[in-house]
């Protein structure tokens, strides 16, 4: 049988483990669309090498996501 101080602070644990998993799902998903909505422009742009490097270099990828004004 468990305290009310045990249960409380499982409750709590829990919610927190809930909350950290909601936010990392919700930061992959935003972060798909950002890299999503990059591709399309560089696409658009004719810009097919550019598009290919984003998907391998984080560095070129995030200084292209500054330049299409889509950083967070």
């Amino acid at each position: 049988m468990l305290t009310y101080e045990q249960e409380t602070e499982m409750r709590c644990r829990r919610a927190r483990e809930e909350a950290l998993e909601q936010g990392i799902e919700q930061g992959i998903e935003q972060g798909m669309d950002r890299l999503g909505a990059l591709v399309g422009r560089l696409i658009d742009a004719g810009r097919l090498d550019d598009a290919k490097r984003a998907s391998e270099d984080a560095g070129y990828r995030e200084a292209l996501l500054a330049e299409f004004g889509l950083q967070n």
